[in-house]
């Protein structure tokens, strides 16, 4: 009878964080609402005023210096929220996170939080994963990274790897490398995402967090449908901040090699 009702509570707190998740990602595209200057200025008021400067300055959608020292225009939709940077910030702001990476850098937005957490702790190291920050994004992030980026007898908090995911994780693992945080936001159609999750599951610390951006697309809501279902290694921590789902690992993965359990997708978009 207790297993019964703990089996309950579980599923029902499982309900209760999808059907949270669910308006806030409706309510977040229904509004469409954009952050005035005043409301970036007081979201980002925590930061390091070098930190922030660079941020309310692509906010601002100026262009933006790339590592071939010209300015280049930018994207306005590329990038995270002010919210939800601040969100990545004060998680890294915690004791425990002191190792953090991330997939997908293009303009930098998430990197510059991620390093102004271990400028403001003065520890912790940051490695940025992107094979088109060259080629597509002009450096921008690289630039900024390379700027802002805490120094430590002349070793930087920094690194950046310009190589796909899938074969970073592989050396990675090689090397007994293990992650606090891991930011996903990079290629994002499911199979890619999913693999993401795969190779970066195993790299992630007891009790770290791998983050999911872009909520709102359904290759997304599919590759964490998936985990919740069939990955009990991995529970779901809620979050009032729209657009990212965030998973807590508890455990090493201990399924069967014959283990699948079908799974429901409830896609609030294309």
């Amino acid at each position: 009878m207790k297993t019964k009702l703990r089996a309950l509570k579980h599923f029902a707190k499982i309900f209760i964080i999808r059907l949270l998740n669910t308006f806030e990602i409706k309510m977040r595209r229904q509004l469409n609402c954009t952050t005035s200057e005043a409301g970036y200025e007081e979201l980002l008021a925590a930061l390091n005023p070098r930190f922030r400067s660079h941020l309310l300055s692509m906010y601002r959608v100026e262009p933006q210096l790339g590592t071939d020292g010209q300015p280049h225009p930018i994207d306005e939709d590329t990038k995270i929220s002010a919210a939800q940077g601040m969100w990545l910030y004060k998680l890294c702001m915690s004791d425990r996170t002191k190792s953090t990476l991330e997939i997908g850098m293009a303009y930098g937005y998430s990197t510059i939080f991620f390093l102004a957490a271990i400028a403001k702790k003065q520890v912790g190291h940051h490695i940025s994963i992107d094979p088109l920050q060259s080629s597509l994004w002009h450096g921008i992030g690289l630039t900024h990274a390379q700027e802002l980026a805490p120094t430590k007898d002349s070793n930087s908090s920094f690194r950046l790897i310009e190589e796909r995911s899938d074969r970073v994780a592989v050396d990675l693992a090689r090397s007994n490398s293990t992650f606090d945080l891991i930011f996903i936001d990079g290629n994002h159609r499911f199979d890619d995402v999913l693999v993401d999750f795969y190779l970066y599951a195993p790299l992630t610390a007891i009790n770290g967090h791998i983050v999911f951006d872009d909520m709102w697309m359904s290759s997304i809501q599919t590759v964490v449908a998936f985990i919740r279902a069939n990955r009990s290694d991995f529970i779901e921590v809620y979050t009032n901040i729209p657009n990212i789902c965030v998973f807590r690992k508890v455990s090493e993965d201990g399924r069967k090699w014959s283990h699948f359990k079908t799974f429901n997708v409830s896609c609030t978009s294309s």
